[in-house]
């Protein structure tokens, strides 16, 4: 059994990053945090790098706290869009880090990023970011996945009789 001094002695092998793709109306919200977490300049998402112990929670749950607290914007269902490795860690206490790209869509909130631990945040249209924008590949991707998986809600004719499947569970 390991106690819990010697688990925090324990060297960092990795850390875990986990960023949110949040699209509203066809922009996408980039954000500008005071030390990069991400690769590739200054445009970033809103996230965190996990610094909890294995077990405590979700990663989802982390991620939400961390749109609510940085930008002031509840989302809706977080759907894993990218990934992608990187060496060195920003405490330097670890070799690597997986960074997790979640795409949702906004749901609710005003845009208020929270200057103690971002430098600006902006609703940029999605034709920023296309393949010869300059945009870092892992932002590209992740942008093309959400839009490949993501389907647009179908409106319902008003008047049309719903599927069979609910007529049954209404009545």
């Amino acid at each position: 059994m390991t106690s819990t001094s010697d688990t925090h002695s324990t060297p960092v092998a990795f850390q875990v990053g986990v960023f949110a793709l949040v699209q509203h109306q066809g922009s996408y919200l980039i954000v500008r945090h005071h030390q990069p977490l991400l690769p590739g300049g200054t445009q970033s998402l809103p996230g965190l790098i996990l610094d909890v112990p294995a077990g405590n929670n979700i990663i989802e749950l982390h991620l939400r706290r961390a749109l609510l607290s940085q930008v002031g914007l509840a989302v809706s269902d977080l759907r894993l869009v990218g990934s992608h490795a990187g060496r060195g860690v920003q405490s330097g206490r670890g070799d690597a880090r997986l960074n997790l790209i979640f795409g949702t869509q906004y749901c609710s909130g005003i845009l208020n990023p929270q200057p103690d631990v971002l430098s600006g945040a902006e609703w940029l249209p999605s034709h920023e970011f296309g393949e010869y924008s300059g945009a870092p590949e892992w932002l590209q991707g992740a942008i093309r996945e959400f839009e490949t998986v993501t389907v647009p809600p179908t409106a319902r004719t008003p008047g049309m009789p719903l599927p069979s499947f609910f007529r049954r569970r209404q009545g």
